[in-house]
C-alpha cells in the first residue's frame, strides 16, 4: 500500500511539473495571469486605473491616443509610481526656488511625446522573441539594441534565472537597458526589469515595468528637460 502510494504521488508531483512547463512565459509579481485582453492597448490602460491611470492621461497629453489605439505597437508601460516620482523631483526643485508647484498638464506635449516614445516600439513582439542577455556574460549574450519610436535606443534582452542552485533553468524575465549611457561598460547602464510580460490587447503587447522604475531611465534626465520647458514658458 505503501508503495503505491509513493508512486501516486511521485504520479502527481511529474504532472503539476509537466503542466507548469507547459504555460506561457507570462510572470506577474505574485503569479501568473491570464495575458489576453479583449481591447486596445489605450482601452487597457484605461481599464487598469490603478496602475496605469497616469500613463493613460500621459498618452493624451502626448497625443498618441491615436497610436495606442490602433496601431500595432509594442509598449514596456512605467506604471503610475513612475510619473509620481518624476514630479515630486521637479516640484522639489521648484519649491526650493520659491516657484510654485506644477500638475502633470503644466508638462508639455513635446515632453511626454519624448519620454513616451522611449517605451513605444512598432509591431508587435512578445518575451519569447527576445535573445538572451547575461549582463555578467554580455559578449557571449549581449541581447539586442532595439530603436524605438523616436530613435532612442534600448538593450533587450531575456536574463536566464537559475533555479535550485541549476544555472539558467528558471523564469525568463525580460530587461530594458539604457544602452547609450555608458556603451564602453554594459554594467554602468541603467535599466528595469518587466514585471508583467505578454499582455496581449488587439493591436499589440503590453510589457509593465516594475515600480521602482525611473521615467526616462536616468532619473535626472526628465528632471532636466521638464523643468527647461517649465522655465520657457514662465
Amino acid at each position: 500500500m505503501k508503495k503505491i502510494i509513493k508512486r501516486l504521488l511521485v504520479l502527481i508531483c511529474g504532472l503539476a511539473m509537466l503542466q507548469a512547463c507547459s504555460k506561457d512565459d507570462y510572470y506577474v509579481d505574485g503569479g501568473l495571469a491570464d495575458p489576453v485582453y479583449n481591447g486596445t492597448i489605450y482601452n487597457y490602460l484605461e481599464e487598469k486605473k490603478l496602475y496605469f491611470d497616469t500613463i493613460k492621461h500621459i498618452v493624451d497629453l502626448a497625443g498618441l491616443k491615436d497610436m495606442f489605439s490602433n496601431d500595432t505597437i509594442t509598449f514596456f508601460a512605467p506604471t503610475d509610481d513612475a510619473v509620481k516620482q518624476a514630479m515630486l523631483a521637479i516640484n522639489a526643485v521648484r519649491w526650493s526656488l520659491d516657484q510654485d508647484s506644477v500638475h502633470i498638464d503644466d508638462i508639455g506635449q513635446e515632453v511626454w511625446r519624448k519620454f513616451l516614445g522611449m517605451y513605444i516600439m512598432e509591431g508587435k513582439r512578445v518575451a519569447g522573441s527576445f535573445p538572451r542577455v547575461n549582463p555578467d556574460n554580455i559578449s557571449a549574450f549581449p541581447g539586442i539594441n532595439y530603436v524605438m519610436l523616436d530613435g532612442y535606443i534600448l538593450n533587450i534582452g531575456l536574463v536566464y534565472t537559475n533555479y535550485n542552485g541549476v544555472e539558467a533553468v528558471g523564469p525568463r524575465l525580460l530587461q530594458l537597458t539604457d544602452i547609450t549611457f555608458d556603451p564602453s561598460n554594459f554594467r554602468n547602464n541603467p535599466y528595469v526589469m518587466i514585471a508583467s510580460s505578454d499582455i496581449q490587447p488587439k493591436n499589440g503587447v503590453i510589457h509593465a515595468l516594475k515600480n521602482n522604475h525611473l521615467l526616462g531611465f536616468r532619473g535626472g534626465e526628465f528632471l532636466r528637460v521638464a523643468l527647461d520647458y517649465l522655465n520657457t514658458k514662465e
